[in-house]
């Protein structure tokens, strides 16, 4: 495993199969890119709070990414970047705190392009595939989105 999707990155996917992260992901192999649990939590509750709520919480059911469960050793590093980011009065959201801190435990690079709060956690390894607003190009099932080898 090399990547660590955040949950904008997978909701660029499923708007637009032909954005950078989709493209980017479907050059990987498929066991090198997976989400946290954290990440699937997101993406069921704005699933869930959609207007299309079965079609959404559908998509998501239907990802083929590895789902990570949050560990001790991912809750450590979560607890210790916080405390970093308290003592110093630069906190960001307890979602991407624990995305962080698991990321980090794991030696997984974060893919996101929320960079304004993760580049604030120490030793994360971020990178961005630059996001592209939704076009014409819907997703249509969420195997188009690995391409297994």
């Amino acid at each position: 495993m090399r990547y660590l999707l955040d949950t904008n990155a997978v909701i660029a996917m499923l708007r637009d199969a032909s954005s950078r992260p989709a493209l980017r992901v479907k050059q990987e192999r498929a066991g090198d890119v997976a989400i946290s649990a954290i990440v699937a939590h997101e993406l069921f509750y704005g699933a869930f709070r959609s207007r299309r709520a079965d079609h959404h919480v559908a998509l998501v059911d239907a990802l083929q990414f590895p789902v990570i469960e949050f560990d001790r050793e991912d809750a450590r590093q979560a607890g210790a970047i916080r405390a970093f980011l308290t003592a110093r009065g630069r906190t960001i959201g307890p979602y991407d705190i624990l995305i962080a801190g698991q990321s980090v435990a794991r030696n997984l690079v974060l893919v996101t392009h929320n960079t304004g709060e993760f580049r604030r956690a120490p030793g994360l390894r971020g990178l961005i595939w630059q996001l592209s607003r939704p076009g014409n190009a819907r997703y249509r099932s969420p195997s188009d989105l690995i391409t297994h080898t």
